[in-house]
């Protein structure tokens, strides 16, 4: 019989997991072949509620230290952004401007004409 008990990390208790091996069916063998049982049962351990806090701040203080992280490495990375310049910025904003009035012209246009049709079809 095998006992494996796995650590777990800033938990109460542990997980135990008992498993008895099966032999293989072999007509030479003298041992009978044993049944295959596999349990789960969660122990107890003696460990305070302190050990949880503990753990419930440990993760606080890490998810602070990435949150930092993360801002510092976006703030690397805008560095080594080549940012438009003023002229660029202005030109790209005129030109997005002109293209949306002559889409809008455009489509104000076509649906007068297939408003029209439409009303001559049906004998308006």
């Amino acid at each position: 019989m095998k006992k494996l008990k796995p650590k777990k990390k800033g938990g109460a208790g542990e997980i135990e997991k008992t498993v008895e091996e099966k032999p293989t069916k072999d007509p030479q063998s003298a041992v009978a072949p044993k049944e295959t049982k596999i349990s789960l049962r969660k122990t107890h351990s003696d460990e305070g509620v302190s050990e949880g806090l503990v753990a419930g701040w440990t993760n606080k203080l890490q998810f602070v230290g990435l949150t930092k992280t993360f801002f510092r490495e976006v703030r690397m990375e805008l560095k080594k952004v080549t940012w438009p310049t003023r002229k660029e910025t202005l030109a790209a904003t005129a030109m997005v401007i002109i293209l949306s009035v002559v889409v809008a012209f455009f489509l104000g246009i076509l649906d007068v004409a297939l408003a029209k049709m439409v009303g001559s079809i049906m004998g308006r």
